[in-house]
């Protein structure tokens, strides 16, 4: 089968890469007859191919399942305008407390205790601090979807020029060249499944993909866009321990909070008392958090959790200081920060602006917001010399990340508790391996003094922070096939032109996390990731109508 374009990855980038394709040559087709009688006999078949078709249209992050006790790290007031002017709207309030009383589980009830006045004021001001549950992207995005299927059959019908999408289950290995413009997607055990779909009047996911009988042993497409959400962390198990069905690796595409819940709700029937490890102390415990809690304590489980880092350098809460003025920036004023010419002196800066609203009274978040919002980091980049962008983007980006992360308070407020009633412990230590001994699972770890140390566990989970393209190797076999071919890596990220195109590759993009510098302002990554995707949608339109 032959493609005009294939997004690997049935999450955001994915999708929204495809509508912005279908806008922009929708647009260009209705500008010249000439260019319409010249594609009279073209056609515009798109694909989106998934590992698990529950995940599209949301992926992995925001699929309707994987994110069922998720919280967005940022407030309303960050996010894209459309998706907020969306959720105005009566009738999607009503769906997502629909959703939180049948799926949320006891953080969602305790969450429309606390919001649900809020949720359904008509003004926008009262809603901008609110956090809300990141299935209701899935829904904008369902809709969506189910939108783009319609428009490409009513401008197929109207323009006679064919337009469809077909969507597929497998998981893809491998892009090999081939003649006359395309390009052979291979499939791990060279096959993948041809998903049909029927949309029902189900509220919560309407849009349902079912395996077809006929299986394709590789297919074919002109341009590719990669959107594999979040990799994997680093695999740190034997082979013999990845094998325990109580070691969780890829904490968010085996199922997240409801997979980890279900396992340890299993492992209470059978024993007395509970040793739970987790290798990291950053989104992925914080993630889940809130409802273990709340099960923990409902049912009395006993249960210890140890969770670990080198540094237990951990993320903030997002959290204005209460009974003050809005903070105004000191260091950021503009006749200031016009001046920052180096990406050292943004860092810097930003510490300094830190340390003094501290000596004000207010939190570092105070300071974070008004930066944010006055795109003080954006319009610092727009004055650097390349020279200075490729050092921003090489050793500072990263350093900026590090002390500005933010998250649901609710999650801390959760991870506090535990602390408390000292279920859970920290621990300043690296763990060096994971192994199994008559079925239990044993975590070796090193301590800042290098002292050795086991833990006997009856359930591990891997949450060190996901690698990046560069450190990949044998996780993710696409993405170790794309470096072999060519792709171009630095910094921890593909390189890529303005538009999301692997340098290297030809008409093989990832607007997505997988990309070198795709949030340089640190916008929330749902906004990074739109914009990203229409850039991308814009220069894929242009090769398949010019081709």
């Amino acid at each position: 089968m032959r493609f005009s374009h294939i997004s690997i990855g049935g999450g955001i980038t994915g999708l929204e890469t495809i509508i912005s394709t279908f806008a922009n040559i929708e647009k260009e087709l209705k500008k010249s007859k000439i260019k319409r009688k010249k594609l009279k006999y073209k056609k515009f078949i798109f694909a989106i191919i998934d590992k698990n078709p529950e995940n599209i249209p949301g992926g992995v992050a925001y699929g309707f399942k994987a994110s069922r006790y998720g919280y967005f790290n940022n407030p309303i007031r960050l996010s894209p305008k459309k998706f907020t002017n969306w959720l105005l709207k009566k009738s999607k309030k009503k769906k997502l407390t629909s959703y939180l009383k049948t799926y949320g589980g006891y953080s969602g009830k305790d969450w429309l205790k606390k919001n649900k006045k809020i949720l359904f004021s008509s003004k926008l001001n009262n809603l901008k601090e609110l956090y809300i549950p990141r299935a209701i992207l899935n829904f904008w995005m369902e809709e969506k979807l189910i939108l783009l299927i319609s428009k490409m059959k009513r401008i197929s019908k109207k323009l006679s020029i064919p337009f469809n999408i077909k969507f597929f289950k497998g998981e893809v290995v491998r892009i090999n060249d081939c003649k006359k413009n395309y390009r052979e997607i291979i499939f791990k055990n060279n096959f993948c499944e041809k998903l049909g779909y029927q949309i029902t009047n189900n509220p919560f996911k309407r849009i349902n993909f079912k395996k077809i009988k006929r299986e394709e042993k590789s297919i074919f497409s002109i341009t590719q866009n990669i959107g594999l959400g979040l990799p994997p962390p680093k695999q740190l198990a034997t082979l013999k321990a990845q094998k325990n069905i109580h070691y969780i690796w890829d904490f968010y595409s085996q199922g997240s909070t409801a997979l980890l819940i279900k396992k340890i709700s299993n492992l209470n029937k059978k024993k007395k008392k509970l040793l739970v490890y987790f290798i990291g102390y950053k989104a992925g415990l914080l993630e889940s958090l809130p409802e273990l809690t709340k099960i923990i304590i409902h049912n009395k489980i006993k249960i210890k959790i140890i969770c670990s880092s080198k540094n237990l350098q951990g993320i903030q809460k997002a959290k204005f200081t209460l009974g003050k003025k809005m903070y105004k920036l000191k260091v950021f004023k503009k006749k200031k920060f016009l001046k920052i010419r180096t990406a050292k002196k943004l860092y810097f800066f930003i510490l300094k602006e830190f340390k003094l609203s501290i000596s004000d009274g207010y939190k570092k978040y105070d300071a974070w917001t008004q930066i944010l919002e006055n795109n003080i980091i954006g319009r610092c980049i727009k004055n650097f010399s390349e020279y200075e962008k490729k050092n921003y983007y090489d050793t500072y980006h990263i350093k900026i990340r590090n002390i500005t992360r933010f998250t649901y308070p609710e999650t801390i407020a959760a991870r506090d508790k535990l602390l408390k009633l000292k279920i859970l412990r920290t621990k300043k230590e690296v763990v060096r391996k994971v192994d199994t001994s008559r079925n239990k699972l044993i975590v070796e770890t090193i301590n800042t003094n290098n002292r050795l140390k086991k833990y006997i566990c009856d359930l591990v989970i891997n949450v060190s922070g996901p690698l990046n393209a560069e450190t990949i190797k044998h996780e993710i076999p696409l993405i170790k096939s794309l470096k072999n071919k060519g792709a171009k890596t630095i910094s921890g990220g593909f390189v890529v032109d303005n538009k999301f195109q692997v340098k290297g590759v030809k008409n093989v993009y990832t607007p997505g996390v997988l990309a070198r510098g795709f949030n340089p302002e640190r916008k929330t990554i749902i906004k990074a990731i739109l914009e990203n995707s229409h850039k991308t949608g814009q220069s894929i339109a242009k090769t398949l109508y010019n081709i």
